[in-house]
Parts: C-alpha cells; structure tokens; sequence
C-alpha cells in the first residue's frame, strides 16, 4: 500500500478508527498535543513538531488544524467486487472525468449521508483516490464509501448492465426530469465534469438521461449539489 497524509481533525480521527490502514505517525504540535488524548483507537506515535514543520508535510494555504497523519492508502476495491454487493437498491456514483478534489470530497461526504454503495472515478483525468485535499474535504467520508478508478468508463457502464445495474446520466438536456422517475432497483447515477459534462459516449452508454427540475434560465448546478439532490430522490422514493 503507497503511504497517505491526512490532516485536520475529523478527517484524522475517522481514519484512526478505521482498521484497513495502518498507521505510520501522528504529526502534532504543542498546541494541539493535549487533543490527542481524544483519540484512543489505533494511535501511532505521536511527533510534537513546530507549525512550520508541520506545514511542510502538506499542500499550501491547507486548513489543517494542526493535526497530520502519516498513514497507508485504503486497500483498492474492483468493480466485479463492489457488484457482488447483495443489496438490490444499491446506488453507484460515477463521476465522469471531474478533477476537482473539493467536488470529490464533498460529493463523498453526499454519498455518506445518502448511503450511496461507492463512488467510481476514471483513472484519468480525474482527482486521484489519494489526493490529500479530497480527504480533507470529504471529512471522514472516505473511510465510509469505497472509493475506486476504472480506465474504461465506457465498458464500466456495460459492465454494471450486466450485473443489473440501470444507468442514468446527468445532463441539462435530459429527456427525463429527475422526481418525475421511479429511481428503484439498482441503480449508478453518472456525473459529468462541470463545463464539459457527459463526454458523447458516456451519454451513449447510459440507459436515459435525466435532468434536474431547474429554473430553465439557469439549469446548472455544482455537481456536488446536483448529485446530492439526485442522491435524496433515490432515497426518498426507497423509504
């Protein structure tokens, strides 16, 4: 497993709970050293550091609240094993090429509160699963959903019919408007990156193309808050 820096408090504690990783070091500083006696699952030695060391070990203008954690990356999961997954209402997230790590923080921390199955990036083009500032922003999330890359998007989508899987794709020109559709079975919701959207083939692939019910002067939305809407609509319909 390739090593991964965490930092800020709820992103570090949930990783300190979660016994896939393994823990190599918690980096502190004096000010936050008496904050550590919070943490008591799987702590690794502590190293009380000065702030400028402390921000060396991380990107720029970070918020970090000085605490990092020098741990491993979460064990990779396939898609042949998120899709053994028994749960007949289960719900993919599919994100198209988005690169922006904040988007992909937030929109785990959505897949989190709406019990999404995973979240699957392509391998290129993409935030990265490991990324530092994805952690922080998902705030914990990422020790809850599986997160995975595909190289072939396409032939993922082929795949995830085979496996019962109905493929919707997000996209201001949808045939269908979202609450006015059954969101029921199985299901993997894919979003595309803001600007660009649905690459042609992606749009091709999925089985419909449903739209948001927005005022059609301005029908877009930051992906992270329009998969949050379609995320409680699937939810909502299963309860």
């Amino acid at each position: 497993m390739s090593k991964q820096i965490l930092f800020g408090l709820h992103t570090v504690k949930a990783a300190l709970s979660n016994p896939r990783r393994n823990h190599k070091a918690l980096y502190v500083t004096s000010k936050t050293h008496p904050l550590i006696k919070e943490l008591k699952d799987n702590v690794p030695p502590v190293k009380i550091i000065s702030l400028k060391e402390l921000e060396q070990k991380i990107p720029p203008q970070s918020v970090h609240q000085q605490i990092v954690l020098e741990t491993t990356s979460l064990p990779s999961l396939s898609i042949e094993e998120i899709c053994s997954h028994p749960d007949e209402e289960a719900t993919l997230v599919i994100l198209d090429q988005v690169t922006d790590p904040h988007n992909v923080g937030a929109i785990l921390r959505s897949c989190a509160a709406f019990n999404a199955t995973a979240l699957i990036l392509t391998t290129d083009h993409s935030s990265g699963v490991n990324s530092t500032i994805l952690a922080k922003t998902a705030s914990g999330a990422l020790e809850i959903i599986p997160l995975l890359e595909v190289t072939n998007l396409a032939s993922t989508l082929d795949f995830l019919k085979t496996k019962g899987f109905w493929c919707y794709g997000l996209d201001e020109a949808g045939s269908a408007v979202l609450g006015k559709i059954k969101l029921d079975g199985k299901i993997a919701l894919v979003m595309g990156a803001e600007g660009k959207g649905l690459r042609r083939l992606t749009k091709e692939k999925c089985d419909q193309l449903i739209r948001l019910p927005t005022n059609p002067n301005f029908p877009t939305l930051n992906v992270s808050n329009a998969l949050a809407i379609s995320l409680f609509e699937k939810q909502s319909q299963s309860n």
